[in-house]
C-alpha cells in the first residue's frame, strides 16, 4: 500500500471516500506524477519534488492543496461556490471536486511553474500530465547553459547548449530508442 492510500484508509467517511475518488482522478491526469506526502498530507510532486496537488482530511470537510496561494486567486470565479483559503480549497465531507475543476487548478500550477526560474536559474516546462517536457537553466531571462527536451511519452527528444539565448555548440536528436539521431554544430 502507498503512502497516499495508507494515509486514506485512516481517515473517517466519507472523508475517506472522497478523498479516494480525489486521488483517483488526479492519478489519472497525472500520470507521471511521484507519490508522496508533503506537510503531512497525500501530495503529487514532479521533477524530483516539485509539488503540485495535494489532499487532505479534516473533521467536517476534506481540502485540495494547490501548494501554492496564487493559484486559488488566478482561479477566482471557478472557485466560488467552495471555501477558498490562501492554500487550500475546502470541500464539503460528502461532496466531490468535479474533474474539470481540478484541471483548472492543475493547469494554473503548472503555469506558475513553468518555464519560471528556481534561485539557483533551474527553469522547466511540463507537459500537462506532469511529465518533463524541458529542463535547462536561464541568466538573465534567457535560455543559458545544457537544455534537455522530452516527447509525451517521456523519451528524449533533443539536447543542446545555449549561450544567451543563442544555440552553439553540438545540438543531437534522438530517436524514441534514445538513441542519437542526429547531430548539429551550431558554433561558437
Amino acid at each position: 500500500m502507498s503512502e497516499i492510500d495508507d494515509y486514506i484508509a485512516r481517515q473517517p467517511e466519507p472523508q475517506r471516500l472522497r478523498l479516494a475518488e480525489a486521488a483517483s482522478a488526479i492519478r489519472a491526469l497525472l500520470p507521471r506524477a511521484e507519490e508522496g506526502l508533503a506537510y503531512g498530507m497525500p501530495a503529487w510532486k514532479v521533477d524530483g519534488g516539485i509539488a503540485v496537488a495535494g489532499v487532505v482530511s479534516a473533521k467536517n470537510h476534506w481540502a485540495y492543496a494547490p501548494f501554492s496561494g496564487s493559484v486559488t486567486e488566478a482561479l477566482g470565479d471557478a472557485l466560488s461556490s467552495y471555501e477558498v483559503t490562501k492554500g487550500t480549497v475546502k470541500v464539503g465531507a460528502d461532496a466531490s471536486l468535479p474533474k474539470t475543476l481540478l484541471k483548472k487548478l492543475l493547469a494554473a500550477r503548472f503555469a506558475e511553474i513553468s518555464m519560471v526560474p528556481d534561485s539557483k536559474g533551474a527553469t522547466r516546462d511540463f507537459y500537462p500530465d506532469g511529465g518533463l517536457k524541458a529542463k535547462g537553466r536561464m541568466k538573465d531571462g534567457e535560455l543559458h547553459g545544457a537544455w534537455q527536451w522530452w516527447r509525451k511519452d517521456g523519451t528524449l527528444l533533443r539536447s543542446g547548449t545555449f549561450d544567451r539565448g543563442r544555440q552553439v555548440g553540438e545540438w543531437t536528436t534522438y530517436d524514441v530508442s534514445g538513441a542519437p539521431a542526429t547531430v548539429t554544430d551550431k558554433g561558437r
